[in-house]
């Protein structure tokens, strides 16, 4: 989902800027009672999608043990949620807002920066409790300054190679061999010369997520530690250098968009797709006839084994401040986000691959597929997750995505060099958001 940030972005500046003419709300203090039937009322939850589905799902569970709670999951699409999200906290009107709602990490700092103090702290209400039980860069991304929670985490995207056995075999190429991006190159030359087929496709016609997923698993981003533009780091330009061979070799395919990808992956027109783990939804709805043909592994590293974990996103659950309902709220959330065998159903049904550390320790994830020649697939990307680097997202993630994403498509299908798109992201990037560019 890619929200456009130059229309998002004004919106935010707009009614924050109302936001804060406005007084906020008194804080009032909220205790979770111990016992489930004291707890009573109704809740809002806003969500999109498949996490809208999980949540819906597991409403009758959540009422065995609260009775007295009643539930409205209000689906909608990402884009309505954040809008009359940001219109609400605008507001900060209760009757215009969820008790509970569905946001990316990739989103949070935004919302938190343009309307401080609209969010409730969940460490407060008890969430603090569940420190340490998540995968490390979801938990840290959903946490304040302070190391508060600031959201509850539910999926993530850990990020991997999937590829084509068949073809690999036909190439004579062994996929335990390729253990760095050189490796990858090289495997993708020889498969290239002797089936024809292209080592990956990257949809130039939307968005290009491997320089990120490069940086990502080299514990680099967009930005550093402490906010500043980090476009010159020696991962930016490794990761870009990595690209930019990839296409001089002839690797990379334009499959332009969604559609061109899931058809190239279906016709056998590329060999490998890096990925999130969503992906094994689409390949077994859209291409059942290749179960078996594929396989999946970790991200190539740039140092031998070092460096191999990467994240396509996720979602995570918030209390609005305005919210007159937050014991509800926050049991219910605590209920989608903590409890395993919920999680492992939201894996199974809606392909929601779960934070909480203690879901990998399930059966499902020692379970052989046989779409994917037999191999336990959810076990390989938990390992992934686990190992997978904090990162700094800040409040202008969107910004940067988007015009990082249209320099690396014009280096692609224009040939602009490497060095220009970085200083063109620099340039582009330090003015509109006011952050210091670290320097080459």
């Amino acid at each position: 989902m890619k929200i456009k940030w130059n229309v998002f972005i004004l919106t935010l500046i707009i009614l924050s800027f109302q936001a804060a003419c406005e007084a906020t709300e008194s804080t009032t203090e909220v205790n979770i009672p111990r016992d489930p039937e004291q707890i009573s009322g109704d809740i809002t939850v806003w969500a999109w999608a498949l996490e809208a589905d999980f949540l819906e799902s597991i409403v009758p569970q959540f009422q065995e043990k609260y009775p007295n709670v009643n539930v409205t999951i209000n689906k909608q699409g990402p884009d309505q949620v954040y809008q009359r999200l940001i219109t609400g906290l605008a507001a900060n009107q209760g009757e215009q807002l969820p008790d509970l709602v569905q946001v990316e990490e990739t989103q949070l700092l935004s919302y938190k920066e343009n309307f401080p103090d609209r969010f409730t702290n969940l460490s407060e209400l008890g969430y603090g409790k569940y420190e340490g039980q998540f995968a490390p860069a979801k938990e840290e991304a959903v946490k304040d300054e302070n190391g508060d929670f600031l959201a509850m985490p539910r999926d993530l995207g850990p990020v991997g190679i999937f590829y084509r056995k068949d073809i690999f075999h036909q190439a004579g190429v062994e996929p335990a061999s390729i253990e760095t991006w050189e490796d990858y190159i090289d495997a993708g030359e020889v498969i290239q010369t002797k089936t024809g087929v292209n080592m990956l496709g990257l949809t130039l016609n939307e968005t290009v997520p491997l320089y990120k997923y490069m940086l990502h698993q080299q514990g680099a981003f967009y930005f550093d530690s402490s906010g500043n533009i980090d476009v010159h780091s020696s991962e930016s330009i490794r990761a870009l250098e990595t690209i930019q061979r990839m296409q001089d070799k002839k690797l990379i395919t334009n499959v332009t968009n969604w559609d061109g990808r899931v058809s190239a992956l279906k016709n056998g027109h590329v060999a490998t797709l890096p990925g999130a783990i969503w992906w094994t939804g689409t390949m077994k709805d859209q291409m059942p006839e290749l179960s078996g043909k594929w396989g999946a592994m970790p991200l190539p590293s740039f140092n031998e084994k070092q460096g191999q974990g990467a994240n396509g996103g996720g979602s995570n659950l918030v209390i609005p401040k305005a919210s007159t309902n937050k014991e509800a709220a926050y049991v219910f959330g605590e209920f989608a986000t903590t409890e395993v065998n919920l999680l492992i159903g939201g894996l199974k049904n809606q392909g929601l691959f779960p934070s909480l550390l203690a879901t990998y320790e399930e059966k499902e994830f020692q379970e052989r597929q046989a779409y994917f020649d037999n191999e336990a697939v959810y076990n390989v990307f938990a390992s992934i997750a686990k190992e997978t680097p904090v990162v700094n997202y800040t409040s202008d993630y969107a910004r940067a995505n988007d015009i990082v994403n249209d320099e690396i498509v014009s280096m692609l299908l224009n040939g602009k060099p490497l060095d220009q798109v970085v200083g063109d992201i620099a340039n582009t990037l330090g003015p509109s958001t006011g952050r210091e560019v670290n320097k080459p």
